[in-house]
């Protein structure tokens, strides 16, 4: 409830996105990292955002979990999304009409894609 009224909020403030040359210049890009085995509670939140915004809004659905070294103690959680948990999302947001949105590649869950987290520049 917390995530979806800050989304409500931040889509009221900003409206519609509204785009200048390849730039959104205005509006509320909402960016889902999927999770490993959780492909069910990913297509919940797409159904959501697609049926309280529909075209309103753009969704970047996010391939770069990365299991970190404190997750080990955490099985569920210590590897990557597969190919076919990420298709599977990929094709659940095509279905179900979701065309403002951004989707990445699997190397972007690669180790040079992970910043130091050494709390520098904090």
């Amino acid at each position: 409830p917390v995530a979806a009224e800050a989304i409500r909020e931040m889509v009221r403030q900003t409206g519609p996105v509204q785009w200048q040359g390849e730039k959104i210049v205005r509006g509320t890009v909402i960016r889902h990292l999927i999770l490993p085995g959780c492909t069910k509670d990913s297509k919940a939140v797409l159904k959501y955002l697609h049926e309280t915004y529909e075209n309103q809004i753009y969704i970047s659905i996010m391939h770069q979990f990365t299991p970190l070294s404190n997750v080990k103690k955490y099985p569920e959680l210590n590897r990557k999304i597969t190919d076919r948990e990420y298709d599977e999302v990929i094709d659940f947001a095509i279905d179900i009409g979701i065309e403002n949105g951004f989707i990445q590649e699997g190397e972007t869950a690669e180790e040079s894609f992970i910043p130091e987290f050494d709390n520098e520049g904090v």
